[in-house]
């Protein structure tokens, strides 16, 4: 049934895709010229990436201290029905 439900919406998609590059070739909505440029990025050390940095390192310590102060147990005692709890 899944197999058959993906086909369908993949026949569907690529019809729709056919019918909207029709209708925006024959509008003309497609450009003719394209002047697009492509820009080579780098590595740069701005203040996102130090913002980064400290999150990361703030996040260690939150999950350092999770499992220091038995975090761990306390998930899987919440896993369990009262009635073992309780004993």
């Amino acid at each position: 049934m899944a197999a058959v439900i993906f086909a369908t919406f993949y026949a569907s998609m690529a019809a729709t895709a056919l019918v909207v590059e029709v209708i925006y070739d024959t509008e003309g909505f497609s450009p003719s010229e394209r002047n697009a440029q492509v820009l080579e990025t780098s590595i740069s050390w701005k203040y996102t990436t130090w913002l980064n940095i400290v999150f990361l390192a703030l996040a260690g310590l939150l999950v350092r201290r999770f499992l220091k102060t038995s975090g761990p147990e306390m998930l899987l005692m919440m896993n369990m029905p009262a009635q073992k709890q309780a004993r």
